[in-house]
């Protein structure tokens, strides 16, 4: 007589799945204005200035102070993240393993809607036409006095709305060399998702700073994944980072989808199921007064600076 053992393959599990170290993504979120529209185009109408007028006196015909209304338009993009899952295999996966497989489809849509934002920010501040100021020439270390600098010509230039500003890991690390930086607390408005992370986030001079992954700074001579290894910062090039106010970028997901849906093939061996994810979004530069890119050199290591 034979006796089965099925559970003689089944692998246990006693912790969680180990999932390699990568962005998550959504830190951005509600840090840029939403658009209208349809049929995959989102527009941001820009309206122009009003100037008042002294009155003559005169019973006589108004004067014209109709403002400007121009319109900032960009088409959505398409995205997706898919992940066969055969049949056979989820009855051998205890829940940890097929957590893993959502949490990371997830996470691409996520990193996705964040990238979209940076890269719209790099092509704003890259198109000569927009005016957009860059702030430094890569060969300086980030200083507060930069950050001051961006501040002021932002607020100066009468934006009231919140501002951001995302670093990296070493940059935040080099700014908290900084009495006046590393004393600050966060105090700005709480955020979707990356309120939920282990990544710091400070306010300081009413500037919003949140410190995410370095694989989003991609932009610069030092960009990640410039480095000697292939991967990381190279240190003998610049980066850029950037500064800007809520109502200055733009921001619209058309479809966004972060839980998988999940599908069965019958029509494939075994019946597999495909889950997957996806996003239509876009993102586009609005008011450049309101932008501004510091250029910094890039760094993995925190360097003292003089008292």
């Amino acid at each position: 007589m034979t006796t089965q053992a099925p559970l003689w393959y089944r692998e246990k599990i006693r912790d969680m799945v180990r999932a390699r170290y990568q962005s998550n993504g959504g830190f951005l979120d509600a840090t840029m204005a939403r658009g209208d529209g349809g049929a995959g185009v989102v527009k941001f109408p820009i309206i122009g200035r009003v100037e008042s007028y002294e009155l003559s006196g005169a019973i006589q015909k108004i004067q014209n102070t109709n403002p400007d209304l121009a319109m900032a338009e960009v088409r959505m993009r398409d995205f997706e993240a898919s992940a066969w899952l055969r049949v056979q295999d989820a009855r051998r996966q205890g829940p940890n393993e097929q957590a893993a497989v959502g949490k990371m489809l997830s996470a691409a849509i996520r990193r996705r809607r964040d990238n979209l934002k940076l890269e719209a920010l790099d092509k704003f501040a890259n198109d000569g036409s927009a005016g957009v100021k860059t702030i430094g020439d890569g060969s300086k270390l980030i200083d507060v006095i930069d950050l001051m600098e961006a501040r002021a010509q932002i607020r100066g230039s009468g934006a009231e709305d919140a501002i951001w500003c995302v670093i990296p890991t070493a940059q935040f690390d080099q700014l908290t060399m900084y009495k006046e930086f590393a004393n600050a607390d966060y105090v700005g408005p709480k955020l979707p998702f990356a309120q939920d992370t282990g990544l710091r986030k400070k306010t300081w001079m009413n500037i919003q700073f949140l410190e995410i992954p370095d694989e989003h700074f991609v932009f610069g001579t030092g960009g990640f994944g410039t480095g000697p290894d292939g991967n990381g910062f190279n240190v003998n090039g610049y980066l850029d980072l950037f500064m800007w106010a809520t109502d200055a970028m733009g921001n619209e997901a058309e479809w966004d989808q972060e839980t998988p849906s999940i599908s069965v093939h019958p029509d494939y061996e075994g019946s597999p199921m495909l889950a997957k994810v996806g996003l239509a979004g876009a993102s586009i530069g609005i008011l450049p007064e309101g932008v501004k890119r510091l250029r910094v050199k890039a760094q993995v290591r925190t360097q003292r600076i003089a008292a």
